[in-house]
């Protein structure tokens, strides 16, 4: 629909309610059309079409020919919110190949008693609906697309895509999506182990605050939390750690479930040798394996573009970065460089600007391994 074809449906006149005036079915319907129309242009011109919140679409485990469309809300371009309330299995099956649209479209039930007596005897119900469907070309009626899929063949599985900036072929495709509601909410909790000075927090608060003034996100910072039950609930925990210290059995426990049931993230930044140590012998005893970030990599490409991690604030030995699935860890310390730090000197701010693009793709990071376990 136009922007001037939604204009034309825009309500000029409403019903004035009066003593002793007649309410009939048609008066009620249209009554209630007036409040339905400023609804849907509402949504239409504040949103836009397009997806307002979730309806990620992840590949069946294991892969086969299923896709799960998880809970969310759209607006289609007539400006009819859709609604999912529970996540949705769909299955393209084996009828199609080439280039497929995922998508969801708004459908309302006919008209049925809500109490089974019947029309003359109960109130008669219509309830809104949706379809998931897929083609091979864009309908021409109002519809949300939702992902897209080159397949190879009819009998091909999907797959998530390794890369989401290139994705393959039989993996889903969520570059086209429409997204127009409210940034993506991220909690990261900012954990100390050792002799450390508690100033990373700091930092991770300069990144919060620029990553949500650019709209992309909405990072919330919990500084100084303990490694206790509760911890897990976040979107990332970020433990640094300085001079020697121990993890509890119940800490390790809890830390490797948050990572392999959980789906959460470790930012680990170790400040000196004695916690490096300590951080790598948790990691290797609890089966994390960790490897040099190699280009491709999700967080050098997602959404900021790296050849390599960028260098943070200490400069003196060999600063390195390692990567696990679910782990990143350094011993960069970008909490401090996020505050404008540097043991060389003074932070030039293209030094500063590049340290928050990479906070922006290890908080992206975190979030999409959210998004691929459902949650």
């Amino acid at each position: 629909m136009s922007r001037e074809e939604a204009l034309q449906q825009f309500p000029l006149k409403k019903i004035k309610a009066n003593n002793g005036m007649a309410v009939t079915a048609e008066v009620w319907e249209e009554a209630h059309e007036y409040h339905t129309h400023q609804q849907r242009l509402h949504a239409l011109f504040s949103h836009g079409p397009g997806i307002i919140s979730g309806l990620d679409v992840i590949a069946s485990d294991p892969p086969d020919t299923s896709v799960y469309i998880l809970p969310g809300i759209a607006v289609d371009t007539t400006g009819q919110v859709i609604v999912l309330p529970q996540p949705v299995s769909y299955d393209i099956g084996d009828e199609m190949e080439g280039l497929l649209y995922v998508l969801l479209s708004y459908g309302e039930s006919r008209p049925r008693p809500g109490d089974g007596t019947g029309q003359a005897d109960g109130v008669m119900y219509v309830h809104t609906e949706f379809s998931i469907f897929a083609r091979t070309t864009l309908p021409g009626t109002p519809a949300v697309e939702l992902a897209r899929i080159q397949r190879d063949s009819r009998e091909a599985a999907f797959h998530d895509a390794e890369n989401p900036s290139k994705p393959a072929v039989d993996e889903i495709d969520l570059r086209f999506r429409q997204e127009v509601g409210a940034p993506r909410e991220a909690t990261v909790a900012v954990c100390y182990l050792g002799e450390g000075d508690k100033q990373h927090g700091l930092g991770a608060g300069y990144l919060a605050r620029a990553l949500n003034y650019s709209g992309r996100y909405r990072v919330l910072i919990n500084d100084d939390a303990p490694v206790a039950p509760g911890v897990e609930k976040n979107t990332l925990i970020y433990l640094v750690g300085a001079g020697k210290f121990e993890l509890s059995r119940g800490q390790i426990n809890g830390l490797t479930n948050y990572v392999q049931k959980g789906h959460g993230t470790l930012l680990i930044e170790a400040s000196n040798a004695e916690a490096a140590a300590v951080f790598k012998n948790f990691l290797s005893t609890s089966g994390f394996e960790l490897g040099d970030l190699a280009s491709g990599h999700r967080l050098l490409t997602e959404p900021f573009l790296f050849g390599a991690a960028p260098e943070g604030y200490e400069t003196q030995g060999k600063p390195q970065v390692l990567v696990g699935e679910g782990v990143i860890f350094s011993t960069c310390e970008y909490g401090r460089l996020w505050q404008g730090e540097r043991r060389s000197g003074p932070t030039s701010r293209e030094e500063i600007r590049s340290a928050m693009e990479w906070g922006g793709n290890i908080i992206s990071y975190a979030l999409e391994r959210q998004r691929r376990a459902g949650r």
